[in-house]
Protein backbone atom coordinates (compact mmCIF):
# COMPACT_ATOMS: atom_id res chain seq x y z
CA UNK A 1 0.00 0.00 0.00
CA UNK A 2 1.10 3.56 -1.00
CA UNK A 3 -0.16 4.67 2.74
CA UNK A 4 2.39 1.99 4.22
CA UNK A 5 1.82 -1.16 6.70
CA UNK A 6 -1.73 -0.19 8.26
CA UNK A 7 -2.58 -1.60 11.37
CA UNK A 8 -5.03 -0.98 13.92
CA UNK A 9 -6.97 -2.48 17.01
CA UNK A 10 -10.13 -3.85 16.82
CA UNK A 11 -12.84 -2.63 19.45
CA UNK A 12 -16.47 -5.16 19.25
CA UNK A 13 -19.68 -3.27 19.90
CA UNK A 14 -22.60 -5.11 21.58
CA UNK A 15 -25.76 -4.38 22.71
CA UNK A 16 -26.89 -5.29 25.88
CA UNK A 17 -29.82 -2.81 26.19
CA UNK A 18 -32.24 -4.63 27.98
CA UNK A 19 -35.06 -5.19 25.66
CA UNK A 20 -37.59 -7.59 23.99
CA UNK A 21 -37.59 -11.25 24.18
CA UNK A 22 -33.65 -10.79 25.62
CA UNK A 23 -34.56 -7.91 28.54
CA UNK A 24 -33.90 -10.54 31.57
CA UNK A 25 -30.90 -12.32 30.00
CA UNK A 26 -29.80 -8.78 29.42
CA UNK A 27 -30.47 -7.51 32.78
CA UNK A 28 -28.59 -10.72 34.37
CA UNK A 29 -25.51 -10.43 32.37
CA UNK A 30 -25.16 -6.34 33.67
CA UNK A 31 -25.81 -7.32 37.25
CA UNK A 32 -23.07 -10.27 36.91
CA UNK A 33 -20.08 -7.92 34.92
CA UNK A 34 -21.39 -5.28 37.88
CA UNK A 35 -20.46 -8.05 40.53
CA UNK A 36 -17.39 -8.45 38.84
CA UNK A 37 -16.28 -5.17 39.17
CA UNK A 38 -17.44 -3.57 35.57
CA UNK A 39 -17.78 0.36 35.67
CA UNK A 40 -21.19 0.80 33.57
CA UNK A 41 -21.70 4.23 32.40
CA UNK A 42 -25.61 4.81 33.05
CA UNK A 43 -25.65 8.12 31.49
CA UNK A 44 -23.28 8.91 28.17
CA UNK A 45 -25.01 11.81 27.58
CA UNK A 46 -23.87 13.74 30.99
CA UNK A 47 -20.55 14.25 28.71
CA UNK A 48 -17.74 13.34 31.15
CA UNK A 49 -15.75 10.75 28.56
CA UNK A 50 -12.44 10.85 27.52
CA UNK A 51 -12.45 12.19 23.72
CA UNK A 52 -11.07 8.98 22.84
CA UNK A 53 -13.51 6.97 24.99
CA UNK A 54 -16.33 9.38 23.73
CA UNK A 55 -15.59 8.82 19.82
CA UNK A 56 -15.62 5.01 20.29
CA UNK A 57 -19.00 5.47 22.04
CA UNK A 58 -19.93 8.02 19.28
CA UNK A 59 -18.97 5.34 16.32
CA UNK A 60 -20.30 2.09 18.67
CA UNK A 61 -23.99 3.39 19.28
CA UNK A 62 -24.50 5.12 15.93
CA UNK A 63 -24.01 1.74 14.01
CA UNK A 64 -25.52 -0.77 16.49
CA UNK A 65 -28.54 1.89 16.51
CA UNK A 66 -28.53 2.05 12.92
CA UNK A 67 -28.41 -1.77 12.09
CA UNK A 68 -31.34 -2.04 14.85
CA UNK A 69 -33.92 0.45 12.67
CA UNK A 70 -32.71 -0.95 9.26
CA UNK A 71 -33.64 -5.02 9.61
CA UNK A 72 -35.41 -4.77 6.23
CA UNK A 73 -34.25 -3.12 2.98
CA UNK A 74 -35.64 -0.08 2.09
CA UNK A 75 -34.87 -1.09 -1.80
CA UNK A 76 -37.95 -4.02 -1.80
CA UNK A 77 -39.16 -4.52 1.75
CA UNK A 78 -37.18 -8.20 2.38
CA UNK A 79 -34.78 -8.52 5.46
CA UNK A 80 -31.54 -7.74 4.58
CA UNK A 81 -27.84 -8.57 6.18
CA UNK A 82 -25.48 -6.76 8.13
CA UNK A 83 -21.77 -6.67 6.53
CA UNK A 84 -18.64 -5.54 6.87
CA UNK A 85 -19.06 -5.49 10.62
CA UNK A 86 -21.67 -3.67 10.57
CA UNK A 87 -20.96 -0.65 8.57
CA UNK A 88 -23.30 -2.40 5.59
CA UNK A 89 -26.26 -3.99 4.83
CA UNK A 90 -27.15 -5.86 2.23
CA UNK A 91 -30.00 -7.53 0.38
CA UNK A 92 -29.54 -11.10 -1.06
CA UNK A 93 -30.15 -11.98 -4.49
CA UNK A 94 -31.10 -15.55 -2.27
CA UNK A 95 -32.53 -17.08 0.56
CA UNK A 96 -31.83 -20.40 2.35
CA UNK A 97 -34.72 -21.84 4.02
CA UNK A 98 -33.67 -24.84 6.70
CA UNK A 99 -31.29 -26.53 4.10
CA UNK A 100 -29.15 -26.30 1.71
CA UNK A 101 -31.49 -25.07 -1.18
CA UNK A 102 -31.69 -21.51 -2.10
CA UNK A 103 -34.70 -19.60 -3.25
CA UNK A 104 -34.27 -16.88 -5.55
CA UNK A 105 -35.66 -13.67 -4.37
CA UNK A 106 -36.86 -11.25 -6.90
CA UNK A 107 -34.63 -7.79 -8.06
CA UNK A 108 -34.00 -5.29 -5.59
CA UNK A 109 -32.66 -1.45 -6.85
CA UNK A 110 -29.79 -1.85 -4.19
CA UNK A 111 -27.91 -4.89 -6.17
CA UNK A 112 -27.30 -2.26 -9.50
CA UNK A 113 -24.86 -0.10 -7.83
CA UNK A 114 -23.77 2.11 -4.73
CA UNK A 115 -26.63 2.91 -2.86
CA UNK A 116 -26.82 5.58 0.13
CA UNK A 117 -29.99 3.26 1.77
CA UNK A 118 -26.90 -0.20 2.78
CA UNK A 119 -25.15 2.92 4.36
CA UNK A 120 -25.19 4.23 7.81
CA UNK A 121 -27.04 7.41 7.92
CA UNK A 122 -26.11 10.65 9.65
CA UNK A 123 -28.15 13.44 9.96
CA UNK A 124 -27.17 16.99 9.41
CA UNK A 125 -28.20 19.49 12.14
CA UNK A 126 -27.52 22.76 12.75
CA UNK A 127 -26.50 24.36 16.09
CA UNK A 128 -25.94 28.28 16.07
CA UNK A 129 -25.29 30.92 18.84
CA UNK A 130 -27.20 34.09 17.89
CA UNK A 131 -26.09 37.58 18.41
CA UNK A 132 -27.41 40.63 18.73
CA UNK A 133 -27.20 43.31 15.64
CA UNK A 134 -24.89 45.36 17.72
CA UNK A 135 -22.90 42.08 18.73
CA UNK A 136 -23.35 42.63 22.53
CA UNK A 137 -25.79 40.34 23.53
CA UNK A 138 -26.47 36.45 22.53
CA UNK A 139 -29.64 34.52 21.97
CA UNK A 140 -30.23 31.65 24.25
CA UNK A 141 -33.18 29.32 25.16
CA UNK A 142 -34.55 26.37 27.17
CA UNK A 143 -36.62 23.45 26.97
CA UNK A 144 -39.26 23.16 29.62
CA UNK A 145 -37.77 19.71 30.86
CA UNK A 146 -34.36 20.96 31.88
CA UNK A 147 -32.95 22.43 34.87
CA UNK A 148 -33.99 25.98 36.36
CA UNK A 149 -31.76 28.77 34.74
CA UNK A 150 -30.11 26.26 32.22
CA UNK A 151 -29.87 27.56 28.80
CA UNK A 152 -28.08 26.54 25.24
CA UNK A 153 -28.37 27.57 21.93
CA UNK A 154 -31.08 26.66 18.96
CA UNK A 155 -30.61 23.56 17.20
CA UNK A 156 -32.74 22.12 14.58
CA UNK A 157 -32.34 19.27 11.45
CA UNK A 158 -31.80 20.32 7.93
CA UNK A 159 -34.69 19.52 5.63
CA UNK A 160 -33.70 17.89 2.21
CA UNK A 161 -31.96 20.61 -0.22
CA UNK A 162 -31.55 23.09 2.02
CA UNK A 163 -28.26 24.81 2.78
CA UNK A 164 -27.05 24.83 6.30
CA UNK A 165 -27.29 29.24 5.82
CA UNK A 166 -31.15 28.50 4.95
CA UNK A 167 -31.32 26.07 8.09
CA UNK A 168 -30.16 28.17 10.38
CA UNK A 169 -31.94 31.26 9.48
CA UNK A 170 -35.44 28.64 9.21
CA UNK A 171 -35.00 27.42 12.65
CA UNK A 172 -34.05 30.26 14.44
CA UNK A 173 -37.27 31.83 13.26
CA UNK A 174 -39.05 28.84 13.57
CA UNK A 175 -38.32 28.56 17.12
CA UNK A 176 -37.65 31.93 18.74
CA UNK A 177 -39.14 34.09 15.88
CA UNK A 178 -35.61 35.72 15.60
CA UNK A 179 -34.64 37.14 12.13
CA UNK A 180 -31.05 36.01 10.85
CA UNK A 181 -28.97 37.69 8.34
CA UNK A 182 -25.29 36.89 8.51
CA UNK A 183 -24.51 33.22 9.07
CA UNK A 184 -20.28 31.94 9.85
CA UNK A 185 -19.78 28.01 9.82
CA UNK A 186 -17.55 27.57 12.82
CA UNK A 187 -16.92 23.77 14.29
CA UNK A 188 -18.88 20.53 14.25
CA UNK A 189 -19.39 17.68 16.71
CA UNK A 190 -21.16 13.84 16.23
CA UNK A 191 -24.08 13.44 18.20
CA UNK A 192 -25.05 9.55 18.55
CA UNK A 193 -28.92 9.78 19.79
CA UNK A 194 -29.03 8.27 17.65
CA UNK A 195 -27.30 9.69 14.16
CA UNK A 196 -26.86 13.23 14.20
CA UNK A 197 -23.88 15.73 13.36
CA UNK A 198 -23.79 18.73 14.69
CA UNK A 199 -22.87 21.86 12.52
CA UNK A 200 -22.18 24.50 14.60
CA UNK A 201 -22.43 28.23 13.45
CA UNK A 202 -22.23 31.94 14.63
CA UNK A 203 -24.73 34.29 13.02
CA UNK A 204 -25.79 37.38 13.42
CA UNK A 205 -30.04 39.13 14.00
CA UNK A 206 -30.84 41.46 11.65
CA UNK A 207 -31.29 45.38 13.74
CA UNK A 208 -34.85 46.54 14.93
CA UNK A 209 -38.03 43.82 14.32
CA UNK A 210 -35.40 41.46 13.48
CA UNK A 211 -34.38 40.17 17.44
CA UNK A 212 -37.76 40.38 18.41
CA UNK A 213 -38.58 37.29 20.06
CA UNK A 214 -41.77 35.13 19.62
CA UNK A 215 -42.54 31.42 20.31
CA UNK A 216 -43.49 30.05 17.11
CA UNK A 217 -43.38 26.21 17.61
CA UNK A 218 -43.84 26.59 21.15
CA UNK A 219 -40.76 23.58 21.28
CA UNK A 220 -38.92 26.16 23.53
CA UNK A 221 -40.46 27.12 26.85
CA UNK A 222 -38.02 30.40 27.18
CA UNK A 223 -35.94 32.06 24.32
CA UNK A 224 -34.18 35.63 25.81
CA UNK A 225 -31.13 37.87 24.88
CA UNK A 226 -28.68 37.58 27.06
CA UNK A 227 -25.74 40.30 27.86
CA UNK A 228 -22.60 39.06 26.66
CA UNK A 229 -20.92 39.49 30.28
CA UNK A 230 -23.63 37.46 31.52
CA UNK A 231 -22.77 34.76 29.19
CA UNK A 232 -18.51 35.39 30.24
CA UNK A 233 -19.90 34.94 33.83
CA UNK A 234 -21.59 31.69 33.44
CA UNK A 235 -19.12 30.12 31.30
CA UNK A 236 -16.71 30.82 34.53
CA UNK A 237 -18.85 29.29 37.45
CA UNK A 238 -22.52 27.91 35.46
CA UNK A 239 -21.54 25.45 33.24
CA UNK A 240 -22.84 21.40 33.76
CA UNK A 241 -24.83 18.60 31.89
CA UNK A 242 -28.22 18.06 32.00
CA UNK A 243 -28.66 15.71 35.27
CA UNK A 244 -25.61 17.22 37.02
CA UNK A 245 -25.67 19.69 39.77
CA UNK A 246 -24.78 22.94 39.53
CA UNK A 247 -20.98 23.94 39.95
CA UNK A 248 -18.98 25.24 43.46
CA UNK A 249 -19.10 28.66 42.99
CA UNK A 250 -22.73 29.60 41.11
CA UNK A 251 -25.10 31.75 42.00
CA UNK A 252 -28.88 30.42 42.55
CA UNK A 253 -30.56 32.62 40.10
CA UNK A 254 -27.56 33.64 37.45
CA UNK A 255 -27.38 31.52 34.11
CA UNK A 256 -26.51 27.96 33.96
CA UNK A 257 -24.73 26.42 30.23
CA UNK A 258 -23.95 23.07 29.15
CA UNK A 259 -20.25 21.78 29.92
CA UNK A 260 -17.48 22.76 27.49
CA UNK A 261 -17.53 19.08 26.22
CA UNK A 262 -20.77 20.30 24.05
CA UNK A 263 -20.26 22.28 20.63
CA UNK A 264 -23.03 24.42 22.04
CA UNK A 265 -20.51 25.91 24.74
CA UNK A 266 -17.79 26.19 22.58
CA UNK A 267 -20.31 28.08 20.20
CA UNK A 268 -20.93 30.71 23.20
CA UNK A 269 -17.09 30.68 24.37
CA UNK A 270 -16.35 31.90 20.50
CA UNK A 271 -19.08 34.73 20.48
CA UNK A 272 -17.53 36.40 24.25
CA UNK A 273 -14.53 36.29 23.04
CA UNK A 274 -15.28 38.26 19.81
CA UNK A 275 -15.10 35.69 16.93
CA UNK A 276 -17.77 37.01 15.15
CA UNK A 277 -16.97 40.94 14.57
CA UNK A 278 -20.27 43.32 14.59
CA UNK A 279 -18.98 44.65 10.47
CA UNK A 280 -18.38 42.25 8.42
CA UNK A 281 -14.75 42.08 7.22
CA UNK A 282 -16.07 40.92 3.32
Amino acid sequence: SDHGDIKGHPYFAIDITPKGNHAEKATQFLEEQEKKGLSLDKNPRAMNQSPEAAALYAQARSIIDWNTRSPFCAGCGLPNLSVHAGYKRVCPPADKKGGASSELRGDCPTRHGVSNICFPRTDPTMIAAVVSADGTKILLGRQKRWPPHWYSTLAGFLEPGESIEESVRREVWEESGVRVGRVVIHSSQPWPYPSSLMIGAIAQALPGDGEKISLNDKELEVAKWFSIDEARQALKNGTSSLGEPAPEGYKEGDLRLPPPQAIANRLITAVVEGYLTVAPKM
